[in-house]
């Protein structure tokens, strides 16, 4: 069993980047990887953002699948740690037809809040 605090400890970008190599490696082996979903808690922060980007970007489309209203979230702002890592993995998602019913459903929440950015952001999917 793998313990998600001692990874999300050593995903921090204030360590080193051994540390960080360490804790994404082991990540893999996490099957439940909505815990990488801009984890945000009193521990870990977006200080993890950036690797957890990464352990999401290394996944498969079907992992992914259940979790493409998260992702596409993340892209609210692109200045967010991982953010491009998203981007450019999303653009890559071989299931165009699903990711354009979650990028719909986002863009709909987007012009509903009057989010111009991340509306635009979503719109590079297009």
């Amino acid at each position: 069993m793998t313990d998600i605090d001692y990874i999300m400890s050593l995903l921090d970008w204030n360590n080193s980047v051994s540390d960080q190599v360490k804790g994404i490696k082991l990540a893999e082996n996490v099957e439940n990887i909505n815990v990488f979903l801009q984890p945000c808690n009193k521990s870990y922060s977006k200080n993890v953002w950036d690797n957890c980007a990464k352990i999401l970007s290394a996944r498969a489309d079907e992992e992914l699948s259940p979790y493409l209203v998260e992702l596409l979230e993340w892209l609210r702002d692109l200045n967010w740690p991982g953010a491009f890592c998203i981007l450019d993995r999303l653009q890559k998602y071989a299931d165009k037809p699903s990711l354009d019913r979650a990028l719909n459903t986002c863009l709909k929440y987007a012009q509903a809040t009057e989010d111009e950015v991340w509306e635009n952001n979503l719109r590079m999917l297009k």
